[in-house]
């Protein structure tokens, strides 16, 4: 009697093959969303922890009469020490948070942060590289842009902290009325900064403590700002415009 080998035929190999790519193909789509939204959302919590090491430091300051730790791109007349935070001018969200954490004094007996509860691993993640701690602060470790010259008067809905790769020229200093509906284009956010996210989407930190974790194509200043009007602009001659620093540059919003 003849034998008959047991297995697969090549065309059966080939079928079975066809199959799995399709197959793969559907649920990529699927997976690529699960993995965009997971990550949001982890560097949604550093956001969150950043805001709130700042806000905590506010607290403490407002004790002593200190001015407030939001990074101002005119210091602040009167401040008690000229070394102090409030003390300096920034251009850019990379020095601030050098600045925040003392980095100047890292592995010394006088390092003391501005904010107790913040550190340098809250600035990476999503692709954008962890500073390895025995270097200064630069640009290619730090993946937020920070309002700067934030009163206590602005709204709460106006974003404080943003990923570096949406572009800050597209938000506003003042809307009144109606929030624009035009939807920011794909090609603008992610265009300077690849990560994090590059243009499928972005976060965002809201003067409030609110968080906003949006994808792209739901990229509108009606959505951003949840249809409300507010209003950021200053008659204060003591105090610059309410703007944002990106980790290389300050960034204008709109008017």
């Amino acid at each position: 009697m003849k034998k008959h080998e047991n297995g697969f035929t090549l065309v059966e190999l080939l079928v079975v093959i066809g199959i799995l790519g399709i197959l793969a193909g559907a649920l990529f789509p699927a997976i690529s969303s699960a993995m965009l939204k997971a990550t949001m959302t982890a560097v949604q919590s550093k956001g969150r922890n950043i805001y709130m090491a700042i806000i905590s430091a506010n607290t403490d300051r407002a004790a002593l009469s200190l001015a407030n730790v939001w990074p101002r791109t005119k210091k602040v007349e009167g401040e008690n020490t000229s070394d102090d935070i409030a003390s300096k001018n920034y251009n850019n969200s990379t020095d601030y948070f050098w600045d925040l954490y003392d980095g100047e004094n890292v592995g010394s007996d006088d390092h003391q942060p501005v904010a107790d509860d913040f550190n340098l691993s809250m600035l990476s993640g999503a692709g954008v590289t962890a500073n390895p701690g025995t270097q200064k602060l630069t640009d290619i470790y730090n993946m937020w842009t920070i309002a700067a010259n934030v009163r206590d008067e602005i709204d709460d809905i106006v974003p404080v902290l943003v990923t570096r790769n949406f572009p800050c020229n597209q938000l506003y200093i003042k809307i009144d009325g109606k929030p624009d509906t035009t939807r920011i284009k794909a090609t603008e956010i992610g265009k300077e900064y690849a990560n994090p996210f590059g243009n499928k989407g972005f976060v965002m930190i809201r003067k409030g403590g609110g968080t906003l974790s949006m994808k792209t194509r739901d990229a509108r200043p009606n959505v951003i700002y949840q249809g409300q009007s507010f209003d950021a602009t200053t008659e204060s001659t003591e105090i610059d415009p309410f703007c944002y620093l990106d980790p290389k540059k300050k960034v204008d919003p709109k008017q």
